[in-house]
């Protein structure tokens, strides 16, 4: 209820909304708990995870509207008020099975293992670059070796007597051996 609130609603008259939806939803019966939520809506189990951004959050003395770069709360830090455990966690700790307190932080990140993860990711991006490297340096050996390849059978075209040969036999040198030359020697334009 509270994202969709008007301009100028009260907690009240989002309340007042709320109990109505509810009442719509639920074949005409009231809210009966409205006691026990106004117990437990600011226990820390019930907070969000994630605090909603909002430009608009309070009223200042002033009566204007205060922004989030500017505010100054009286709510405590997520970190200040930490989640509760969930029941199973809670219920391995109270039998004994989880002896540790890294153990009992369960889906939560310590620095610890955040650490790791980044150490994890930097070895990961050297392997990455160290591997391109070698393909690198492999592509270039091939080359390498092909130019080679090229060159002796070069050498072998032009050591080749085509004083006997017919004409389309001596053509057919000829364009081999521009094509060696043009592949081999690319600066050269003769």
């Amino acid at each position: 209820m509270k994202s969709a609130h008007g301009s100028g609603e009260s907690d009240e008259q989002i309340l007042e909304r709320a109990h109505a939806v509810y009442k719509s939803e639920n074949s005409q019966k009231p809210f009966l708990f409205e006691y026990w939520w106004r117990v437990i809506k600011d226990q820390p189990k019930w907070a969000r995870v994630y605090p909603l951004e909002n430009k608009r959050l309070k009223l200042n003395a002033s009566g204007a509207y205060t922004s989030s770069s500017n505010q100054d709360t009286d709510e405590a830090s997520p970190a200040a008020n930490p989640r509760p455990l969930g029941r199973n966690i809670s219920r391995a700790k109270l039998k004994g099975k989880i002896k540790s307190n890294s153990q009992c932080l369960g889906d939560r990140l310590s620095n610890e293992t955040v650490q790791v993860f980044n150490d994890s990711q930097l070895k990961k991006t050297e392997a990455i670059k160290k591997m391109a490297s070698a393909t690198t340096e492999h592509a270039k050996a091939i080359a390498e070796q092909n130019n080679l390849d090229k060159m002796s059978k070069y050498i072998q075209l032009i050591s080749i007597d085509t004083t006997n040969s017919s004409a389309v036999e001596k053509a057919r040198h000829d364009m081999v051996l521009n094509y060696f030359t043009k592949e081999l020697f690319p600066e050269d334009k003769s």
